[in-house]
């Protein structure tokens, strides 16, 4: 399992495991101020994921108040036979959400979710950990590591004179680009505006004929080949785009 994953389960796991239910408390003394509590999720991610760098920690709502903890017991009581148990207990109880945004070691970033808990024991509020889950990717590479437009117009250049000779290209424009990630997985979506003229290869009706072509961006993919250390067209994508539904008349 990888380390995103492990946190989203972490997260879901300890939410669950301490599922805090019940009445809201009437507030008493703050469980912690925001600095504190800010400082104690910091030093939970550098202990816990030392190769990440936390960018920034950002406060979501107030803090939160409950007088009810539900945990989940599961034990094996015989054989193959589990019990699962689910246990209340009654007491004072506080977390804090926020949002981290965290740098890997790969430059990408990450914003997490992750919840500051606290449990007041003999009249003072003790911290009890962090639940933590990931809600977003924020981009695929910092933008030093994405082509510049002029790199990526000679990819897609280069990739159209090779799977598109139904056409004799003349200029390629961005009109905007979206980096993604997935995992390890990374690439780049691009509106182009495509310039071009058919040929004897593709449709009569075409031939000779200047049209301006709009695929949309999931038919305009650049991917990063880890291997090659290097950013590749999506040539499948582009080998699909409809000429007649994709291209007009050039005016």
């Amino acid at each position: 399992m990888n380390e995103v994953a492990l946190k989203s389960l972490n997260f879901v796991a300890l939410l669950c495991l301490l599922g805090i239910a019940g009445s809201a408390l009437a507030q008493p003394s703050p469980a912690m101020a925001w600095p504190q509590v800010r400082q104690k999720i910091e030093a939970h991610w550098k202990s816990t994921y030392p190769a990440e760098k936390v960018l920034k920690t950002e406060q979501k709502g107030a803090l939160q108040y409950y007088s009810t903890q539900r945990s989940t017991d599961t034990s094996q009581i015989w054989g193959w036979i589990w019990e699962t148990r689910i246990i209340e207990t009654q007491g004072a109880f506080a977390r804090q959400v926020a949002l981290v945004t965290a740098e890997r070691p790969n430059k990408t970033q990450a914003r997490f979710k992750v919840a500051a808990l606290f449990r007041r024991e003999g009249g003072a509020w003790q911290f009890n950990g962090v639940a933590v889950g990931m809600l977003e990717e924020l981009s695929a590479a910092r933008a030093k590591d994405l082509p510049a437009n002029e790199e990526a117009v000679g990819i897609f250049k280069q990739a159209w004179a090779k799977h598109r000779p139904d056409f004799t290209v003349h200029s390629i424009t961005v009109l905007g680009a979206e980096p993604k990630q997935y995992q390890e997985r990374r690439w780049i979506n691009y509106k182009l505006a495509i310039e071009a003229t058919g040929t004897d290869q593709g449709s009569r009706a075409m031939y000779e004929k200047r049209y301006r072509c709009t695929p949309a961006d999931h038919s305009s993919v650049l991917k990063w080949d880890d291997a090659a250390k290097a950013w590749l067209a999506d040539d499948g994508m582009i080998r699909n785009i409809n000429e007649t539904g994709d291209c007009v008349p050039a005016k």
